[in-house]
């Protein structure tokens, strides 16, 4: 079974340097996958990967925050493999683009030190969504052109194989795989599960259940008076407009240019007072403990879109950052948020400021259609460079073609026969 990372590098630039790493990045972002500084289809391990400037920005206070570079992965683990596949085909390039941050080592490249510059920066995300876990990049390419090469059998075996049955084709099909020692790994079901992981998983929740159980005496009484609060908060808060800026719009559409897969990045701050920051931090950290339990299977809070999602608390606190890639465009997937998941996203969206006012951080938000499309517009930034290592496979895709493959073993009735190949 193969685990999921959020690699998150956050850096600082250096004043003036916006516009030349603007320029660099526009270079990798024409073709991210083989390009001579990051090529980024290089490197194994990598599901998506994405770099973005923040621009500098001021807070809810007035205070300028710097412009910052943010470069992120979603990788296979571990870690330490990773970085050092990652280091190995594309350091002396992100040697060059990390060139223009602050603190960065000065002089001609060196491996030591871009780690240790990696490790000094690493953020660790708030809270990190998986849609589609357990799948290796090489599993999910393998999968899709076991799928594609199948369905071309099909095709040019159509008039015989209607002549039979589900299962009879279902036979042949097996037969055929079989004879091509290129899908020799396809005859082997997908163990998608590790038994030790799957124990840990339970024992956790089951952990957690039980302390909530044994201090729920002084911890319900404690978070209805924290609710109680936040409301008084929420009811003498301006109800604040957001505008598009059409240019900007226009900036991020150009930018959707997957077919099947694309990016969001957005960026915001995060509403003034101890009281929201806190309650902020802890939602994203009950959401990222339990988002293994509740969206395990390629669904976010309904959304059925999703690949990876990530939300970090940014600028000492002052700015949260979301990134997902998810399917579709960013029309259909903003308005699933409001028509799917209004109540679950309001709840980690709702301290941000200019964000729909909302009543005890459920109610209201992203049911105002009209301000959530404003405000989540205006604070959405562009992706400067954009990597999918398979830019056009669904995340139902994935799914259904694992079906196909575990469909090639084991026994099967005329009916689930059936259902399988109605997979293709």
């Amino acid at each position: 079974m193969t685990l999921h990372g959020a690699l998150s590098i956050i850096a600082k630039l250096r004043s003036g340097e916006e516009a030349n790493l603007a320029a660099l990045l526009d270079s990798i972002e024409s073709n991210p996958a083989d390009n001579p500084l990051v090529p980024f289809g290089k490197i194994r391990t990598i599901h998506f990967a994405r770099f973005v400037i923040c621009p500098a920005k001021p807070d809810v206070r007035g205070k300028i925050v710097p412009a910052q570079l943010i470069f992120t992965t979603n990788y296979d683990q571990p870690l330490a493999g990773h970085l050092k596949e990652l280091i190995g085909q594309a350091g002396p390039g992100l040697w060059r683009v990390f060139s223009s941050c602050e603190d960065f080592p000065i002089g001609n490249y060196s491996e030591p030190l871009l780690s240790q510059f990696f490790q000094a920066n690493a953020k660790k995300a708030n809270t990190f969504y998986v849609g589609v876990g357990n799948r290796s990049v090489e599993q999910i390419k393998l999968e899709n052109e076991l799928r594609t090469d199948i369905e071309h059998f099909l095709d040019l075996n159509k008039t015989r194989l209607m002549t039979m049955d589900a299962q009879q084709t279902r036979n042949e099909i097996k037969q055929y795989v079989k004879a091509n020692p290129v899908f020799s790994w396809a005859i082997q079901s997908d163990p998608l599960s590790n038994a030790n992981y799957s124990w840990m998983k339970v024992l956790r929740l089951c952990f957690a259940i039980l302390a909530f159980l044994i201090l729920s005496p002084i911890l319900i009484p404690f978070i209805i008076i924290w609710f109680l609060i936040v409301l008084f908060l929420e009811l003498t808060e301006l109800n604040k407009s957001c505008a598009i800026d059409k240019k900007h719009l226009e900036s991020l559409l150009v930018r959707e240019k997957g077919i099947v897969q694309n990016q969001f990045s957005a960026f915001g701050n995060v509403k003034s007072g101890w009281i929201r920051y806190r309650t902020m931090l802890f939602l994203l950290r009950l959401t990222d403990f339990l988002a293994p339990y509740l969206f395990s299977k390629g669904s976010l809070s309904g959304i059925p879109t999703v690949h990876f999602a990530r939300w970090l608390v940014i600028s000492e606190g002052r700015q949260m950052l979301f990134l997902s890639n998810y399917d579709g465009n960013s029309e259909g997937y903003l308005r699933d948020f409001i028509d799917i998941a209004a109540k679950q996203l309001t709840l980690l969206f709702s301290n941000t400021e200019g964000y729909p006012k909302t009543w005890l951080m459920i109610f209201g938000g992203a049911k105002d259609a009209e301000r959530f499309m404003q405000w989540a517009r205006q604070n959405q930034i562009i992706t400067n460079v954009w990597y999918s290592a398979n830019p056009t496979v669904s995340v139902k895709n994935i799914y259904q073609n694992s079906k196909i493959r575990n469909g090639l073993t084991g026994e099967m009735n005329e009916m689930e026969a059936l259902q399988w190949l109605q997979l293709f």
